[in-house]
């Protein structure tokens, strides 16, 4: 087993070689599952891992065999949970994820940590060859989102991110209406954001006293993010950190992303970001589509609107739909499910580890809806209109706007 105090170089080596080894349920790619049973990891264990743990443990044939988290409270939170669902005390809490990722009996691990850690410990998952859900946002900065695809391809792995409201009822309703041609041709979409830039700028908390590493592992919670003085308060308050979060990428990765697979185009971007005011940016597709992206004016968390020639729709995490005319919806029930604890979406991620079949949320489509999430930040955050090249995945003749695709990384954590 990989020790803590093994270098990255090491590790990546050990990691590679795990991709020659069949595991305990997966074949190779796009071959058969010999075994029913998928076996399961978790790294991160905080409060969205509290929600989803339970999720994973009753997908039929699935197993839950480790959990790791950098602080001692969490892991031993979430191992008490998997062995209390199991019926006995066989689940082991790591504190390191690289001793995780050293098992070979562990086919999927399911990734729920603070959105600094995400791209790369899928990538480090996919290359020690397990499969991955993973929370969004799947990056932050269009150089990570890069590196997550490229991963997926390299080491033929199932890659799903959480985007879960795309197999929630409501919104699946409401997207149909678009594909199906039922509000005519689309000339607006709109996606609410929430906390419009608080991750603008880091915060910097006064040091405390450092806890014994068992407890919290400061140095591995930061990972590839500057270092800066222990806090206990960054531990819950991490959302509103620039080094931590992204704020439009953040709420983005839930409702841009319905508008792109509403307006199926899930591999391509608006060129034309432009910010309007501290709660607001407006983009453009070539074909003159404007979405627009705001904080204010919704009645609910994650709304869509998408607005035709012949009428318009508007959903949000309420289930609710409103609609121009009662015409466009069918007398039917709208079958949906709590977006915090949904089941559909990790199921189709279960069968896919399985059938070896792309899931609804792969890596290359999120990276794509995100590369626009991130477009629209950097506009943000310079205050001032951008032109972007969707194929070149840059920005038109501005070397300060294309200066933060990438964003700095700690040592040994680069990719």
């Amino acid at each position: 087993m990989l020790r803590s105090s093994i270098n990255r170089r090491g590790f990546l080596l050990r990691a590679a070689a795990f991709t020659t080894v069949a595991s305990t349920t997966v074949g190779r790619a796009n071959s058969t599952a010999p075994s029913a049973t998928v076996t399961l990891g978790v790294i991160g264990c905080g409060g969205r891992a509290t929600q989803m743990i339970p999720v994973f443990l009753n997908q039929p044939g699935t197993r839950m065999l480790a959990v790791c988290d950098a602080v001692r409270e969490r892991r031993e939170r979430a191992k008490a949970t998997v062995d209390a669902f199991n019926g006995n005390t066989d689940c082991t809490a790591y504190r390191d994820f690289r001793d995780l990722l050293a098992r070979k009996d562990i086919d999927a691990l399911y990734i729920a940590t603070g959105d600094r850690w995400h791209a790369r410990l899928a990538i480090y998952a996919m290359q020690a060859g397990k499969d991955v859900y993973c929370e969004k946002p799947i990056s932050l900065s269009i150089h990570e989102g890069e590196a997550v695809v490229k991963a997926a391809a390299r080491y033929h792995r199932v890659y799903q991110g959480g985007v879960q409201r795309r197999t929630v009822g409501n919104f699946m309703t409401a997207m149909s209406l678009v594909k199906n041609g039922r509000l005519g041709r689309i000339h607006t979409v709109h996606a609410g954001m929430a906390g419009m830039g608080r991750s603008a700028a880091n915060h910097f908390l006064p040091e405390e006293k450092m806890p014994p590493i068992d407890e919290i592992d400061w140095d591995m919670w930061l990972g590839p993010t500057p270092w800066r003085p222990y806090n206990n308060a960054y531990l819950k308050r991490w959302h509103g950190e620039y080094d931590y979060h992204g704020d439009l990428t953040e709420w983005g990765s839930h409702t841009l992303d319905l508008c792109q697979m509403a307006l199926n185009r899930e591999h391509i971007t608006p060129v034309r970001y432009k910010p309007i005011d501290d709660t607001t940016v407006h983009a453009w597709y070539a074909d003159g589509i404007q979405v627009v992206m705001r904080q204010k004016g919704f009645r609910n968390s994650c709304a869509v609107r998408f607005e035709g020639d012949e009428g318009w729709v508007e959903t949000d995490d309420s289930g609710d739909i409103q609609v121009s005319s009662p015409t466009l919806l069918d007398t039917r029930a709208i079958q949906s499910e709590s977006w915090m604890r949904p089941v559909a979406h990790p199921a189709e991620f279960i069968a896919c580890v399985r059938s070896r079949q792309t899931p609804t949320a792969p890596a290359d489509a999120l990276h794509i809806t995100h590369v626009a999430c991130h477009a629209a930040t950097i506009a943000y955050h310079l205050k001032r209109e951008l032109t972007f090249d969707p194929a070149a995945l840059a920005f038109v003749n501005d070397a300060e706007a294309n200066r933060l695709i990438h964003r700095s990384n700690r040592a040994p954590w680069s990719i």
